[in-house]
């Protein structure tokens, strides 16, 4: 097996950024999930509670550009102020800090309410607890756990199921991972991918977010539903493999996948 894609999410919620190599960290992909949108009681904005998320386009150079329809902004990937926000990210809690007032006003005016660009710093870390493997895990601003990995062959699946093509950008994976067997991924413990190695901690639940068009925003019933008939596990459906990483590295598009299973 070897790597299909890479993809990071630099602003929690936005769209992806695909790449050909990157940085594997504790926490997650390099840059992946590190600024959030919060509104004026720090709580996070997703798509599931606003789908215009889905519009906004990134690219990653020397700057993060955001991009929306004709509207464009870049943003200093080191750059704070001294506006320090708690936060909260489900469980969990955390000290960020604004970005810029005019980066957040920008945000602001477009999504018709007032919120704030935040960064996450290495000074305020995010655990997560884990029900295998070490005990817990650094992560990101992502909902849960620092990677999801995908099988190309689970995609393939579902698309069957539906009846059309269900694209992969759905369902905001890190890795994708060119397989034959659908959900291959459910059975696998350790991956060697590059120089890095990951551990698969469990299936990956999803929401409302897999229905929403990532190009146009709009909100529908699949594949969700097409899911909910063959993916359902007690009160959740599953789709994709919560990840996180054992040892850093580098990975990039066509590296080996080694599965180690005990």
């Amino acid at each position: 097996m070897k790597i299909r894609s890479i993809h990071i999410y630099p602003i929690k919620g936005l769209g992806a950024i695909s790449l050909q190599s990157t940085k594997v960290l504790e926490r997650g992909l390099q840059y992946d999930r590190r600024w959030m949108l919060v509104d004026e009681a720090g709580e996070f904005i997703t798509q599931r509670t606003n789908s215009k998320l889905a519009l906004f386009n990134c690219e990653l150079g020397s700057q993060l550009k955001v991009i929306y329809k004709d509207k464009s902004l870049f943003i200093d990937i080191d750059t704070i102020t001294d506006n320090r926000i708690q936060t909260t990210v489900w469980d969990n809690q955390v000290d960020a800090y604004e970005v810029d007032e005019k980066v957040s006003i920008w945000f602001s005016e477009i999504l018709g309410m007032k919120c704030r660009l935040v960064k996450m710093v290495d000074a305020h870390n995010i655990y997560k607890k884990l029900i295998k493997g070490p005990d817990q895990t650094k992560v990101s601003f992502a909902d849960g756990y620092p990677y999801l990995i995908l099988g190309t062959a689970s995609v393939d699946h579902l698309s069957d199921k539906v009846g059309r093509d269900i694209p992969a950008d759905r369902f905001r994976a890190n890795i994708i991972i060119e397989t034959t067997e659908p959900h291959i991924e459910d059975t696998w413990d350790e991956l060697q991918i590059g120089t890095s190695k990951f551990l698969v901690i469990k299936p990956c639940a999803r929401c409302n977010v897999v229905n929403i068009d990532q190009s146009t925003g709009e909100v529908n019933k699949e594949p969700l539903k097409s899911l909910s008939a063959y993916r359902l596990d007690g009160n959740v459906v599953n789709f994709g493999a919560c990840t996180i990483c054992l040892s850093e590295g580098v990975i990039s598009v066509d590296d080996d996948v080694v599965v180690i299973n005990k």
